[in-house]
């Protein structure tokens, strides 16, 4: 097994929407599957496209595979193209489907002279019945499986293999695989307990005003000051606690020149991280992890009030 995860490991200083940066990977490993591997390039590829053998990559047929290329209906997250053949790939990994958006590629699609022309879907969970019953796409694919496919691959290339197994301790950190349930689970909730439990006791001591127990499908934490910050752990990766702006647009990280804590801008938030494992956390006793989680707080909550420009 590959002891670092270089796709993990960019990702923390990758400011993009994370669904571009799952796409670009993902498109990556494919690429140097199909230069260094191709019979399983290929294999990934059909599996990932192709529904009943409707149809087949050939041995040596050229295949390209891009992303974000602009349509004059839209831009698709992941084009594969080949002299007969025009697939768009949508990716999703937390965020809805766009009104009408596979209906403007299949526009795009039909103005294509391919002769095979699909969209398959790559979803993270299951899609509601609507989107099922409106049949806007040719294939859905669960990230579990592309997960799935490549624990299958028999790898001979050293750097295929690196990039494969890469890939595949991203998508288990990002919790887009499924993985068996271990013993650890005995004590890995209680141990999550514990620190938000931590967590709510250090947010009173420094003292900030909890607005509400904030539990969700992909984090669990407290919303404070009326919603304006938020302190907790992302389920996809659990080993960083977070102090986060929830919008942005009244805040400027200009404002302060050297964070207390590493920050991580998005789309709509600004993240104060602090990495638990980076900091020994789990060795310290608990009256030290206490210090070391209110003194973040107490720090992160500084800093976030000198970047406001905007006040309520």
């Amino acid at each position: 097994m590959v002891n670092e995860n270089i796709f993990s490991a960019l990702a923390k200083y990758n400011s993009a929407i994370d669904e571009n940066y799952l796409t670009e990977a993902f498109v990556f490993v494919l690429n140097s599957l199909l230069l260094k591997e191709r019979p399983l390039g290929v294999g990934i590829l059909t599996q990932l496209c192709v529904n009943d053998n409707e149809f087949a990559f050939g041995p040596d047929e050229h295949v390209s595979i891009s992303t974000q290329e602009t349509t004059e209906e839209g831009r698709p997250d992941i084009k594969v193209s080949s002299p007969d053949k025009l697939i768009y790939v949508e990716v999703k990994h937390d965020s809805p489907l766009g009104p009408q958006q596979l209906a403007h590629y299949r526009k795009a699609l039909d103005s294509s002279p391919a002769t095979i022309k699909r969209i398959v879907l790559l979803t993270r969970f299951e899609i509601d019945s609507e989107a099922k019953r409106e049949k806007a796409f040719d294939k859905h694919v669960r990230w579990f499986e592309v997960y799935n496919w490549l624990a299958n691959l028999k790898v001979q290339d050293p750097v295929s293999l690196y990039l494969v197994e890469s890939f595949k301790s991203f998508l288990e950190v990002k919790q887009m695989s499924i993985q068996k349930v271990t013993w650890e689970y005995i004590n890995g909730v209680p141990a999550l307990t514990n620190l938000l439990n931590m967590v709510g006791v250090a947010i009173q001591a420094v003292p900030l005003a909890i607005y509400k127990r904030a539990p969700a499908g992909d984090f669990t934490g407290f919303y404070l000051e009326k919603a304006r910050y938020w302190c907790g752990i992302y389920y996809d990766d659990p080993l960083v606690l977070v102090f986060e702006i929830t919008d942005k647009k009244k805040f400027s990280t200009k404002r302060v020149e050297a964070p207390s804590y590493p920050i991580k801008e998005d789309k709509d938030t600004i993240k104060f991280r602090l990495p638990l494992e980076d900091r020994y956390f789990f060795s310290l006793d608990k009256d030290a992890q206490l210090a070391e989680i209110t003194n973040f707080i107490k720090k992160a909550h500084s800093d976030a009030q000198r970047m406001r420009v905007k006040l309520d």
